[in-house]
């Protein structure tokens, strides 16, 4: 007789990890583990996401370890995530793992060099930066450079009209100065800092692409699975992250 919950479980992985395939393109994986019939699977991930998924799966699978289990196998995760952004090395994407360059390779990623500091530069993604930054670029053409002027203009403080309090001597009063030492609204440079440093992460976040590295095994078997992901600005990091569930899941109960 055919379990039904079984069979959901087999039909949604497979449905779930053709659509990622399909609609997205940015999943890739190598090697192979697949959990011996009838063994209770107790997943480990480092990253909550993963771990949510994987549990899910498997309790829908009915491979969740129980009082009459007589096998139990711990499937442990490894995940890391890191903006390719210049500067950053491999060993810092994938620690001790190379295939994974080829990996990104087929999913639409610029790679930092094996061995190296992660000084190859993506031009593109250095082109987002300088654009949400702010930073000018030569212009192609005259009207180019006469667009870049008007848009200098409308930014410039000094030629936009006083909409604060008039200074009796012309122009527009002074802003209100920041708190000095002594004074009790004083925080010194932890609010500058803070406020620099998210700044800094969310345009990160909108100029590069993030790796996802999710490397699996199965206690007492020799064989890994390592899956890569590569989200791209403004896309969601966690979607990404519950594809590559999904994707280990398939592999180790289908």
């Amino acid at each position: 007789m055919i379990d039904l919950r079984k069979a959901a479980a087999v039909l949604l992985g497979t449905v779930i990890c053709v659509f990622a395939a399909r609609a997205y393109g940015e999943v890739r994986q190598a090697g192979t583990l697949k959990a011996p019939p009838g063994a209770a699977l107790m997943p480990f991930s480092t990253d909550p996401v993963i771990q949510q998924v994987l549990r899910d799966d498997i309790r829908a699978a009915q491979r969740w370890p129980s009082a009459g289990s007589t096998s139990v196998l711990t499937l442990t995760v490894t995940v890391t995530q890191q903006l390719l952004k210049p500067g950053v090395s491999f060993e810092q994407v994938a620690p001790g793992d190379p295939q994974v360059a080829g990996l990104l390779k087929q999913a639409g990623a610029t790679p930092p060099p094996i061995g190296d500091t992660g000084s190859e530069t993506d031009y593109a993604a250095v082109a987002r930066a300088q654009e949400l930054n702010g930073v000018h670029v030569e212009s192609a053409s005259p009207m180019q450079e006469f667009m870049d002027h008007i848009k200098e203009q409308a930014t410039d403080p000094s030629q936009q009209p006083c909409n604060g309090p008039s200074d009796p001597n012309g122009g527009c009063a002074q802003a209100t100065p920041k708190p000095a030492l002594g004074d009790p609204n004083y925080t010194g440079d932890v609010a500058d800092y803070l406020h620099d440093t998210r700044s800094g992460a969310a345009r990160d976040a909108h100029a590069y692409d993030t790796a996802i590295v999710a490397r699996s095994s199965l206690g007492g078997l020799p064989d890994e699975l390592t899956v890569v992901a590569v989200v791209h600005p403004g896309e969601d990091v966690d979607d990404a992250k519950k594809l590559v569930g999904e994707a280990i899941a398939n592999a180790v109960l289908h």
